[in-house]
């Protein structure tokens, strides 16, 4: 997302973009974007410093840690951003999105809270039948 320091008006300025997951690398083992992800930020300038509050949203695939089953979810995540600018700069904010994307990606991924996991002999996933391993 690039925000235009120049084009700032004095009342701040609402701003919103679809990123697609490939332009800031944010897949990871556990967890793909399906989708892009929507970016909305209230940008508001006062004398040489910008605020930005900016809401990322976007639909999710997540993959169990325990049963490796798939499942979906919304990834959404607010923070806030101050940063010195310059009169005509021209902000790019895809950094400080993708990393806080990865700050709040969970430790621990798990499709339910009591996920039973695969059979560590056979490889059954255990929340969807038994195994005839003793």
């Amino acid at each position: 997302m690039k925000i235009y320091v120049d084009k700032i008006p004095e009342g701040g300025i609402e701003l919103t973009e679809k990123i697609q997951p490939g332009a800031i690398s944010i897949d990871t083992e556990g967890i793909s974007f399906i989708q892009p992800v929507d970016v909305k930020a209230n940008v508001l300038k006062t004398g040489a410093e910008m605020f930005a509050d900016i809401l990322l949203e976007s639909p999710v695939e997540y993959t169990c840690s325990k049963c490796l089953s798939k499942f979906e979810g919304i990834f959404k995540k607010k923070f806030n951003l101050i940063r010195e600018v310059k009169p005509a700069e021209v902000v790019e904010l895809d950094d400080e999105i993708r990393q806080e994307i990865i700050v709040d990606y969970p430790m621990k991924i798990v499709c339910k809270e009591d996920c039973k996991g695969l059979c560590p002999n056979c490889g059954q996933n255990l929340n969807v039948g038994e195994c005839d391993c003793k």
